[in-house]
This record gives structure tokens, C-alpha cells and sequence, in this order.
């Protein structure tokens, strides 16, 4: 089984490699594109990310995605295919990122915190530090990279709806306080998927990287 796993934002790839699956399983995590050592370009965009990252998603039995990475895991999913989603929205809630875009507050958004925030508060307490480790630094011009990508958010409509045609699992942070309970019952309602509440905060297979596999692999719907 093949499994193309796509991360979101600020984490990296780095975001997947606890996970250990069964022998027989091969994991694929690349960087989303313009989020890498490579730039951010100013028109960066959903679609040019799922264009690139289609080749890959076409190999795939399963595709999985968090956060950003769950919006271009819904766009890239075919009628029939397997996905797994985690602390994401595909609703209007990208309206509202689009904003912390706006002159007048995305120092506060991004200069100021650059996703520190985002991450030391995501998690559960005991896993802020090693989030902020492998994830809190991006490099120079991070915060206005982060900038380009929230005003370029723009998903097409009734995604959701369009994974009724797959087999939609959530595995989802029970204490995810950027993407809450609400939110996961919203993606569940929408999708017609099978929900999986993980005891953790948003970063979900980081944080419960056994209990997520379990989920991955189906094995959560046998118990």
C-alpha cells in the first residue's frame, strides 16, 4: 500500500516521520510546494500545488493530509480513493485566514509570532517543545512567505462534498483548539466520513503517532 501524506503549515515532512507502518506500506511525504528551502513565490497558489503534487497522488492508495495539506488532499482525491484527513477545514473557515493577509493585521498574525504561537499552543503541553525543535524555524522571510500562502488561500467550493465519493476517515486531536470538535463534526457531516478522536492537540500524528497509524491503516474500525 502506498501512502502520500501531505503536510500543512508551518510543519514540514518532519510532521509524518513518527510514523511507523506495517511492513508492506511505503509512506510518501514531500515538501508542499513554496514551502521549502526553495520560496515562496508571490503567486503561489492551491492549484499550482496540486498540479505538481498530482503525479504523486495518482500512484497512491491512500492519501492523507493535515491542516493546508488536508484542502490539497481533497483536491488532488479521485472518486473511490482512500483519504484520511487531520485538523482541517474545508469550508469558509480560509475566508478568515485570508484576512490575517490584511495590511493592518498580519504583523500580528505573522511578523510578530512567525507560527511560534500556532505551534507552542497546538499541541498538548508536553509536546510544545519538541514541535517548536523540529518545526519553529523556517529561515529568513518566513513570516511574509506565511503572508503570501494565507492570501492565496482559496479552495474550490464544495470540497467537501466532492469526498463523498471516497472512503473518508478523520483521525482527529480531541484538545485541537485551532480546528475544535465543531469543526471536526462539520468535516465529518460534509464528507460522510468515519471519525477518530486522538487525546491530543492539533498535530495529531505527532503527537499520537501509534493511535494515528491505527486509524490510517484502518485497524481503528475494527475495535
Amino acid at each position: 500500500m502506498k501512502v502520500l501524506a501531505i503536510h500543512g503549515l508551518p510543519t514540514s515532512p518532519r510532521l509524518w516521520e513518527r510514523l511507523q507502518l506495517p511492513e508492506g506500506w511505503e509512506l510518501v511525504a514531500p515538501m508542499v510546494p513554496g514551502l521549502g528551502d526553495d520560496g515562496t513565490d508571490e503567486s503561489w497558489t492551491l492549484s499550482g500545488c496540486v498540479e505538481q503534487l498530482a503525479p504523486l497522488a495518482a500512484e497512491a492508495d491512500i492519501l492523507v493530509g493535515h491542516d493546508l495539506g488536508g484542502v490539497l488532499t481533497a483536491m488532488l482525491a479521485s472518486p473511490g480513493q482512500s483519504v484520511v484527513l487531520s485538523g482541517t477545514a474545508l469550508g469558509h473557515y480560509w475566508s478568515a485566514i485570508r484576512l490575517t493577509s490584511l495590511p493592518s493585521v498580519h504583523r500580528f498574525f505573522y511578523e510578530r509570532h512567525g507560527g511560534r504561537r500556532f505551534l507552542s499552543r497546538g499541541g498538548l503541553p508536553e509536546h510544545s517543545g519538541s514541535l517548536l525543535e523540529a518545526f519553529g524555524d523556517h529561515g529568513p522571510g518566513w513570516p511574509g512567505r506565511m503572508r503570501i500562502i494565507a492570501r492565496n488561500m482559496r479552495p474550490p467550493p464544495n470540497l467537501a462534498a466532492r469526498l463523498r465519493s471516497c472512503g473518508v476517515r478523520l483521525a482527529w486531536g480531541r484538545s485541537d483548539p485551532w480546528y475544535p470538535p465543531r469543526v471536526a463534526k462539520a468535516v465529518q457531516r460534509t464528507t460522510g466520513g468515519h471519525l477518530h478522536w486522538l487525546e491530543c492537540g492539533h498535530f495529531a500524528p505527532w503527537e499520537r503517532p501509534r493511535e494515528f497509524v491505527a486509524v490510517l491503516t484502518g485497524e481503528a474500525l475494527l475495535r
